[in-house]
């Protein structure tokens, strides 16, 4: 009976040892890895039409920049082609070493990338920034919820990783 007892318990605390992997710290060590990525789409409403960039960091190095006014730039799926706008899409591809990338990811889930948010009510801002991710096969994604309004800190630290690869084009004047 007492060794029945003892394997018992010893499976007991094996299971619930076993179930802590699925109570995530959304603080991890991220690894090189070409599967990890971030998304950042970033909006200014300053003015009309609305800018928009759409950032890609990629675990293998890669960094895709688009920009533009072109419902394009956020959704490659878009269909609108009557837009005024529609053609307004510029898109810059660059190399960067994947260390930098790890410590970019790194960066991001050491300010609360993955940390759970509440939805908040939509702050009237002009600008807003999205982000979704995949890194070290955890996702995230902000969905609709501007992260100016739901997490003003991280929303800072993914404006600031724009900026290191997103320069602004001036638009080609017309003769």
């Amino acid at each position: 009976m007492k060794a029945k007892l003892f394997f018992f318990s010893l499976l007991t605390v094996g299971f619930l040892a076993g179930c802590v992997n699925f109570f995530e710290n959304p603080h991890f060590t991220v690894e090189e890895s070409g599967l990890n990525w971030v998304v950042i789409r970033y909006y200014n409403y300053q003015k009309k039409p609305i800018t928009r960039v759409n950032l890609r960091l990629d675990g293998n190095g890669i960094v895709s920049v688009k920009e533009g006014t072109s419902a394009l730039v956020a959704n490659s799926f878009a269909a609108n082609m009557n837009d005024a706008t529609w053609n307004d899409i510029r898109e810059t591809r660059i190399m960067r070493p994947r260390e930098e990338m790890v410590s970019l990811f790194q960066m991001l889930v050491d300010n609360n990338l993955f940390e759970e948010r509440t939805k908040s009510d939509a702050a009237v801002t002009n600008e807003a920034i999205f982000v979704f991710a995949n890194i070290q096969n955890k996702t995230c994604g902000s969905g609709d919820d501007n992260i100016f309004a739901s997490d003003p800190e991280l929303a800072e630290h993914l404006k600031t990783v724009l900026q290191m690869f997103y320069h602004p084009h001036q638009k080609s004047r017309k003769r």
